[in-house]
């Protein structure tokens, strides 16, 4: 009694060429506030980082005050946005993205905290954070 519709393969391919493109927009959909994440956290840390290594005084607790308030402040924005998803969370990716932005924060950190007012070590320690979160971007939107 049931019958299943004939479909041309005309049809098939057309309806698998819509499948494809809903698949890849869902998927871009759903990493854009991983890579905005990971983008922002790079720049705002790799700009605070060397504003407290050249900075003394109340300059240095003004740019260590907004470093720390823009990081809290993306990563609620963050836990917000992707409230509901659990895209790659608790994936390998996810845990290198993160580990590779702590080792050069932690880089940075040192520069500011065992050679700080040096400008040479601070602007590669930075660099190296904003290289870091952008290859992990890069490599989160080609995923």
């Amino acid at each position: 009694m049931d019958t299943t519709p004939t479909i041309t393969a005309t049809e098939a391919r057309l309806l698998l060429d819509r499948a494809d493109r809903l698949s890849r927009s869902a998927h871009n959909a759903t990493r854009w506030p991983y890579i905005t994440f990971i983008l922002a956290l790079g720049v705002a840390t790799s700009m605070g980082t060397f504003a407290m290594a050249l900075t003394t005084g109340d300059a240095f607790g003004l740019a260590y005050f907004a470093t720390l308030a823009v990081m809290f402040s993306l990563i609620i924005f963050f836990m917000l946005s992707i409230q509901g998803r659990s895209a790659f969370s608790h994936s390998r990716r996810w845990t290198g993205y993160i580990a590779s932005w702590f080792v050069t924060y932690a880089a940075a950190i040192s520069v500011v905290i065992w050679a700080h007012g040096e400008v040479v070590p601070a602007a590669i320690t930075s660099g190296l954070i904003l290289v870091a979160a952008f290859v992990s971007a890069a490599r989160e939107a080609r995923a």
